[in-house]
């Protein structure tokens, strides 16, 4: 077994009606005001995000909303979450949604403290030396795990490029789970952020830098999710399954923390940039054609998913008990109505070349069980064009 350090250093707040409890949360991390930042979509206008809010006011706490964060923050928008944090004189950033509104808040709260452009810090040409604002977040979706994860993901337009940053500063202080604000979320929402969590787990567990204590955050979060992503599709008011899909998605995020992501996120970022693909939808697109190629670096470990996912793998050989994996993932897929190929979202052939340069690039692909080079990227790719 490798050395490893484990450590979670957000304070996890979880429950029905807790959103209701933000504004003494707030006051818990010494806030005088707070900087909230939630999205451009109907999330800024639910009930949850108002009782938040009331919360503030019922706890004397004055606070601010910029509400600019669409999917994938934006370098622009992160300038300019940095410069009203800074105008209003915040000391706390709060966000309210799903991983984009909780990405930008953490990186909000660590350029509020730490000087230089955005894209300095993207590029690697500068690193945070200051601890962020204190940052409280409140998901909304069950899918990112953002609320318990060092991980930042930024959009350049510009350059059509998604880049993950991470620093062990930026965690959550607390992560305030109330699973009643996730019933509103629509049925293809609740599909794509399920996936995301799954392919969480899924990557986390099979990384070549999973350790005991990341398994077992990342085996359960599989099992939930296995259990309970149908239900909470099918029927968005079934809190139970929201319960178990929200902890799940926490669940994964510390287990991807600890342990890393790998070539799914590599593709899906690059697809996600360049075809404004959600990144759930992305993710799934990719995890069984991934997974498929993967298998036979470590055949025991997507034997364990598939029992993880509910399949019967009783008298399978360990291969067999493997593949059982993906079928598991693909009748899923097809269950939550998620696109098959890359070809329904709009990807085309011609962007192939420019995906699989990214993917190579990507800064965690070295972690994944299998090392793909460009030919085995290039036949994924195609395999998920829908080519033979």
């Amino acid at each position: 077994m490798q050395d490893f350090t484990f450590f979670l250093p957000t304070r996890v707040v979880f429950g029905c009606g807790k959103v209701r409890r933000v504004g003494e949360e707030c006051r818990r991390l010494g806030g005088k005001k707070a900087f909230v930042i939630t999205g451009t979509t109907a999330t800024a206008t639910s009930a949850g995000f108002a009782a938040m809010l009331e919360s503030m006011r019922e706890a004397d706490l004055p606070f601010e909303v910029y509400d600019r964060i669409e999917h994938d923050p934006t370098l622009e928008a992160i300038e300019a979450g940095r410069q009203a944090a800074l105008q209003c004189g915040a000391d706390l950033i709060v966000a309210y949604g799903g991983g984009s509104p909780m990405d930008a808040g953490k990186a909000v709260a660590m350029f509020a403290t730490n000087k230089g452009a955005v894209e300095e810090y993207l590029s690697v040409k500068k690193v945070f030396k200051l601890p962020g604002l204190p940052f409280l977040a409140i998901p909304t979706t069950a899918g990112s795990g953002s609320e318990v994860t060092a991980a930042m993901v930024i959009r350049d337009d510009e350059r059509k490029q998604k880049t993950g940053l991470s620093h062990p500063l930026a965690f959550a202080k607390t992560a305030v789970i109330d699973p009643e604000t996730h019933v509103s979320m629509p049925p293809a929402v609740t599909a794509a952020t399920g996936m995301d969590a799954l392919t969480h787990a899924i990557e986390a567990y099979t990384s070549k830098s999973h350790q005991p204590f990341s398994d077992a955050f990342c085996l359960q979060a599989i099992r939930l999710i296995g259990e309970n992503l149908r239900r909470a599709t099918g029927n968005g008011a079934d809190l139970a399954a929201r319960s178990r899909m929200a902890a799940a998605s926490t669940l994964a995020g510390v287990g991807f923390t600890f342990a890393s992501l790998g070539s799914v996120h590599g593709l899906a970022h690059a697809i996600g940039a360049r075809f404004e693909v959600p990144h759930g939808v992305a993710n799934a697109l990719m995890l069984p054609y991934v997974m498929e190629a993967s298998i036979i670096a470590d055949m025991p470990r997507f034997r364990d998913i598939a029992a993880a996912l509910g399949e019967n793998i009783s008298g399978l050989s360990l291969r067999d008990a493997a593949f059982a994996a993906v079928d598991a993932v693909n009748i899923l897929k097809a269950d939550l109505d998620i696109p098959r190929c890359l070809t329904d979202v709009g990807v085309r052939e011609r962007a192939l070349k420019d995906i699989t340069e990214d993917a190579l690039a990507y800064r965690l692909r070295p972690l994944a069980p299998r090392d793909f080079c460009r030919a085995d990227f290039q036949r994924i790719l195609n395999r998920a064009m829908g080519k033979p």
